[in-house]
């Protein structure tokens, strides 16, 4: 058939051009095409924004794109989105019906039927008419920036990795406290380069398990047949993700585990929502025991926290037990020893490995940005915590049928009495095999350690030494940054707990140097470091020096050690 006519001619690339619309608005659906970049879930106060809730979206795609072919999944409702085109790169402002002709002055707005955000957090998501997600977020309130919650949005940090979440958002540094329908304020480059972390399982049944990785995985990659192998001759029978947060993945074996058995799980390259790839990883599993009196005990506690911290417990599972901690609580007793004020720690399986130690608290990043040395895969997050005063309280440790495990009444005066600043100071269990009622059993962290020992072992942990020792590695150290015998280490091995240490440096004619350490809380295995430097922060000359360390505690014993370190150099 042929078309020679030129109003027939018209008819057809009108047809055409109304095809090629239809298809550069249909045809863009791939993952993380259109984004929310933005959410404004506690509107109240306003700081010049309309005082409602709205999101932000984000069309990532270089093809404009109809909203009608989308839902909004919220607060486990769903909406449909109206009829409405998002061009390419262009942010769009969505919130309830009601309140559109209120951000129409401030950008492009599309109005839902029904539309609400929850203060605390939730998940969104992004599906096609046909179920596919095409984008998802969990926000939580704990994303907020320090004094930045109520009437902040949160905001996308680099769109370009639009499925990293934790680290991606936070308030937004607007005047107006919000950046509807225009570029984010805090837009910057935040590439995520670094593969996901096999964090932990959840126990489901004797053939079932749930391994929780730290992000978003890769959904191909998360359920290949080859990623994951069980030693023992154990099978896997089926792998399912967990959509939409896809940070989780459920493992079918072919028979029952058996019990009192420990497995190894190892995971092969799975990879995150960005692409980066985790080669190996390992974990021990097994079936879950019933935890008896002793088997969970309380570690340590922070109950007067530095500025921005927050309270934590450690609690250290001392069987060689597996045991699940869901519906465990924490809690506080009284006078009389009623226990009140409990907290659950935990809703799912989350399983306490044999010998772990686990951190409880509310906000897990303040723990790692505080306390250096952390061990952040040992965090659980609660969503609040008893309450814990800075002069004396207690803690009490409940099973699921709030049976109580262990409990610890601390004070403040239980801290080593030369710390005149006792904030952020954990107190720690010299011993977890003695009880937690003994007070001389808790001690203050070390000061090595940054005064908390959240997730490891306590720095005030009974030493097995006979004898008070002290000694320098290297004997010849060479601090010229390359990398080997930079820095004399200055070793400590104590047979008890409580010493404080004044550390001073001299040269060959007897003249002090430098003073390395004052009154500095000592654990019973530590050390303090020399990088060859004098008072005035330049590097000693090549030569001999001697380290003179002066240590006593409160119950008036006093050490004194002497040793002989060389600063040499490479030629």
């Amino acid at each position: 058939m042929t078309c020679a006519k030129p109003g027939c001619r018209s008819i057809l690339i009108c047809t055409f051009c109304i095809l090629l619309l239809f298809i550069n608005t249909t045809l863009a659906q791939q993952t993380n095409e259109l984004i929310i970049s933005e959410i404004m879930a506690d509107p109240t106060p306003a700081k010049g924004l309309p005082e409602k809730e709205y999101l932000e979206l984000y069309n990532r795609s270089g093809k404009a794109l109809n909203l009608n072919q989308f839902v909004l999944g919220y607060n486990n409702s769903t909406v449909s989105f109206p009829d409405f085109i998002i061009q390419p790169k262009e942010y769009v402002i969505v919130t309830n019906r009601n309140n559109v002709s209120e951000f129409q002055a401030i950008g492009r707005t599309v109005g839902l039927s029904s539309f609400s955000l929850l203060n605390t957090g939730t998940t969104l998501t992004l599906k096609t008419n046909s179920n596919r997600t095409v984008f998802s977020v969990t926000y939580t309130s704990k994303w907020y920036s320090t004094g930045k919650t109520q009437g902040f949005s949160l905001e996308m940090i680099d769109t370009e990795f639009a499925c990293v979440e934790t680290g991606n958002w936070v308030s937004s540094e607007a005047v107006l406290q919000g950046t509807p329908g225009k570029e984010n304020s805090v837009k910057a480059s935040r590439p995520d380069l670094t593969p996901p972390v096999l964090q932990r399982y959840e126990y489901l049944n004797n053939q079932q398990i749930k391994l929780v990785f730290n992000e978003k995985l890769d959904s191909l990659s998360a359920v290949s047949q080859l990623a994951y192998t069980v030693d023992k001759s154990v099978q896997i029978k089926s792998i399912v993700t967990e959509s939409p947060a896809n940070t989780s993945v459920t493992l079918t074996f072919q028979s029952d585990l058996q019990t009192k058995t420990s497995y190894t799980l190892t995971a092969r390259n799975v990879a995150d929502c960005s692409g980066n790839v985790l080669k190996e990883a390992s974990l021990q599993v097994g079936i879950v025991s019933e935890a008896d009196s002793g088997d969970v005990v309380l570690n340590e506690i922070l109950f007067n926290p530095g500025s921005g911290g927050e309270d934590f417990v450690e609690i250290y599972n001392r069987s060689n037990k597996f045991i699940s901690l869901k519906n465990w609580a924490l809690a506080n007793a009284d006078n009389t020893g009623t226990v009140g004020n409990i907290k659950p720690i935990t809703l799912t399986n989350y399983v306490l490995m044999p010998g772990q130690f686990l951190v409880l608290t509310r906000n897990a990043s303040v723990i790692s940005s505080q306390y250096y040395k952390t061990i952040a895969s040992h965090i659980l997050e609660m969503e609040s915590l008893p309450a814990f005063a800075n002069e004396k309280g207690t803690v009490v440790l409940l099973n699921q049928l709030r049976k109580v495990l262990d409990r610890f009444d601390y004070s403040e005066t239980m801290h080593h009495g030369l710390i005149d600043n006792k904030a952020g100071v954990s107190l720690e269990k010299s011993d977890y095999n003695l009880p937690s009622s003994l007070p001389s059993n808790w001690h203050s962290a070390a000061a090595s350690d940054g005064y908390a020992t959240p997730g490891y072992a306590n720095s005030q942990y009974k030493s097995a030494a006979e004898s008070n020792t002290f000694m320098i590695e290297p004997e010849v150290f060479t601090p010229d940054g390359d990398g080997s015998d930079d820095v004399a280490q200055l070793k400590f091995q104590l047979t008890q707990t409580g010493f404080v240490a004044n550390l001073y440096v001299f040269d060959a004619n007897g003249r002090m140097l430098k003073q390395l350490a004052q009154n500095q809380i000592l654990g019973v295995n530590d050390q303090i470091v020399w990088d060859g430097k004098s008072y005035n922060n330049e590097l000693a000359p090549v030569g001999y020096y001697i380290i003179l360390a002066e240590l006593f505690n409160t119950n008036g014993e006093k050490l004194e050690f002497k040793a002989k370190v060389v600063l040499g150099a490479k030629y």
